[in-house]
């Protein structure tokens, strides 16, 4: 499936493979900030030889889905908006990227 799993957290922190525990604390801290200079994390998943996805939330719960065609992003496959009310929502998105179940975007 994925070689790698990247999370970006709203200042800039890159944690690679990160697990449940690193996904709720940075979508926790994202919603409480509600910082206008960083009001965005996201995690991307892929592999050197197959596309790129990426679900990035903005702290009002905006959330943007795309997929790449490669790590370089490319040609940018598809894009979708989703909505969601708060961390617990977004951290089921975000193992839903990291576990390939695209579907359930």
């Amino acid at each position: 499936m994925h070689e790698w799993v990247n999370l970006t957290t709203r200042t800039g922190e890159s944690i690679q493979n990160p697990n449940t525990d690193q996904l709720r604390e940075a979508l926790e801290e994202l919603f409480a900030s509600r910082d206008e200079e960083h009001p965005d994390s996201w995690v991307e998943c892929g592999s050197e030889q197959g596309s790129l996805h990426s679900l990035t939330f903005f702290y009002s719960g905006r959330g943007i889905y795309a997929k790449y065609s490669d790590a370089d992003m490319t040609e940018e496959l598809e894009t979708h908006e989703v909505k969601v009310s708060g961390p617990g929502e977004a951290l089921q998105f975000w193992e839903h990227l990291i576990n390939g179940q695209y579907e359930k975007l």
